[in-house]
């Protein structure tokens, strides 16, 4: 009897429960197309890295005419902006740059900047003066234009892990990522010499799967762990057999600036003059050191 009454019960609750589920309220919420994830594609994370590896290969000088837009001072809630600029950009990986920004319309030269890696050389004619100094040492000035240093260019403009490849301390993780209707492989590259239990983020790249699988981000951290380098890549073109971004936009937040690259006409791996690099110091031209 016992048992006859535990069944009676049993389907007695089952019943409410049937009832209960059909009372429910429930509905179906079409998602417009504008909002949908969008369509990614696949590839192994082995397959990835070996395109990282290749692409930091693949370009060692590169010769192009650019338009400029530089604006910074957000933090201090006085925002600058320097529009349209057009310039010449020059380069030989791994060190050496030259960057000479022109006037709009008269295009006479605003400033005419190189490095090779250690030192940079200055020259700003219209202004008549010279400046030079390391590489490496933080400046610290209202005007975005004196914060721009060649190795923020060479920071921004170029996917490099080679870096890493043989270096034991360096370990990266590898997942999968959404943000916004994009899905992005995510590459993360970390120190790991540390005595503790922390690791220090060294770099990330975000490849983006709706996009032909190209780096659409790279961010690069300090010691601090605060980001120093923020790029976004886009409208990649195919330059003989190595594609490359059109827009570059470097947003440094430590110099509180933004800028953005647009490329007019790009030449890839053809042979530079030793002349391009070449910067003298104008005759009677003023001394001017920048604040650190």
């Amino acid at each position: 009897m016992k048992i006859v009454g535990s069944k009676i019960r049993f389907l007695f609750l089952a019943a409410l429960l049937a009832q209960a589920s059909c009372n429910l309220a429930s509905r179906k919420v079409q998602i417009p197309p504008a909002q949908r994830l969008l369509p990614a594609k696949s590839a192994t994370k082995a397959e990835l890295f070996q395109e990282l590896d290749e692409k930091s290969r693949e370009i060692q000088t590169l010769k192009a005419n650019v338009t400029l837009d530089v604006s910074g001072g957000s933090q201090s809630g006085v925002l600058t902006e320097y529009r349209q600029t057009s310039g010449y950009l020059f380069v030989e990986r791994p060190h050496k740059i030259r960057i000479k920004v022109l006037a709009p319309l008269v295009l006479s030269t605003i400033a005419d900047m190189v490095s090779d890696g250690r030192q940079y050389r200055l020259s700003i004619p219209i202004k008549n003066q010279w400046s030079e100094g390391d590489v490496n040492v933080r400046v610290n000035s209202k005007s975005p234009i004196a914060n721009l240093r060649p190795q923020h260019f060479l920071d921004g403009l170029f996917v490099d892990i080679t870096q890493y490849l043989n270096n034991p301390q360096v370990k990266y993780s590898f997942n999968l990522q959404t943000e916004n209707r994009h899905s992005y492989y995510v590459f993360t590259f970390m120190n790991v010499s540390g005595q503790g239990p922390e690791v220090q983020t060294l770099e990330k790249l975000w490849i983006d799967r709706s996009e032909n699988l190209e780096i659409t981000r790279k961010q690069i951290f300090g010691s601090d762990g605060n980001i120093e380098t923020d790029v976004e890549y886009s409208n990649y073109q195919k330059e003989g057999n190595v594609r490359f971004p059109q827009i570059v936009v470097i947003q440094r937040p430590v110099e509180d600036y933004t800028l953005k690259l647009a490329f007019q006409k790009t030449t890839i791996n053809e042979k530079l003059p030793d002349s391009t690099f070449n910067l003298e110091r104008p005759e009677g031209s003023e001394l001017v050191q920048i604040a650190q």
